[in-house]
């Protein structure tokens, strides 16, 4: 394996296992996950490649780490729509933008006469975790709005383009530490100090359950009919984070089988 490529790897499993880039040349904390992609994947070009054809040859090793798309939509509210700018680590406007739009979207449904949906009243409002996923839901009712979406909650199938890619390894996120012990041996990576990961934003798996307790079915049927290829390409269960005999009643489309 070509030096470049080894240290791409190391650098991309870094993110992947720690949330952060191993780099000892600037004191600052990095998030990853809002630096350019020529900064923080350096070697990886495609307009290097002789022909795009190449990546769907078998010299070619497509990789890919998943998460449970209702555990990824818990995650991505926690840490990019309920954190405020001031408790975070550096700006991101983006966000905050889309928090202030969704607290205006969410004054106005409602009718509130009392409130103005004005940008200084929803700066500091944390929108409930079912107001964001029904902003989401909006937004996929557009022309080409799946498409469209950010990429912490767009679905696999369409942001890694899984069945025209054919993955060579598909690893979960939930089970990170036995699939990068499986992926380095496959690989034969063995320079590769496998440490323990622990989850970026401190949530267990019953504290993202908690998250669908209190949302009704209907926007429950909604998200699963979004995320139903990604639970059918990668084999995740419903049931996993929302156990609900009710479901299979108002979700008329919904079979066991999707599950």
């Amino acid at each position: 394996m070509p030096k470049s490529v080894a240290e791409f790897l190391h650098m991309y499993l870094n993110i992947l296992q720690f949330g952060k880039i191993n780099t000892s040349s600037s004191s600052k904390l990095v998030n990853p996950w809002r630096l350019r992609f020529t900064f923080s994947f350096p070697y990886f070009r495609l307009n290097n490649l002789p022909s795009l054809a190449e990546i769907f040859t078998p010299s070619f090793n497509r990789v890919i780490f998943v998460r449970h798309p209702f555990e990824r939509l818990a995650s991505a509210y926690k840490e990019r729509i309920a954190t405020l700018a001031k408790d975070r680590i550096e700006p991101e406007p983006e966000y905050d933008a889309m928090r202030i739009e969704i607290c205006q979207q969410r004054v106005v449904s409602q009718r509130v006469r009392s409130l103005k949906p004005t940008q200084d009243s929803c700066m500091y409002t944390v929108p409930s975790f079912e107001d964001f996923l029904r902003y989401i839901l909006t937004i996929t009712h557009i022309p080409n709005g799946i498409a469209r979406m950010n990429y912490h909650w767009q679905p696999y199938s369409v942001l890694c383009q899984v069945c025209k890619f054919k993955y060579n390894f598909i690893g979960k996120y939930e089970m990170f530490n036995d699939d990068l012990s499986r992926f380095l041996k496959l690989y034969n990576i063995s320079n590769w100090n496998i440490e323990r990961r622990n989850g970026a934003s401190g949530l267990s798996k019953q504290d993202y359950q908690a998250y669908y307790n209190t949302l009704p079915d209907d926007l429950i049927c909604d998200l699963i009919k979004l995320y139903s290829d990604d639970m059918r390409l990668f084999k995740y269960r419903i049931e996993d984070y929302v156990n609900r005999t009710t479901l299979f009643q108002n979700c008329k489309w919904l079979t066991p089988t999707v599950s």
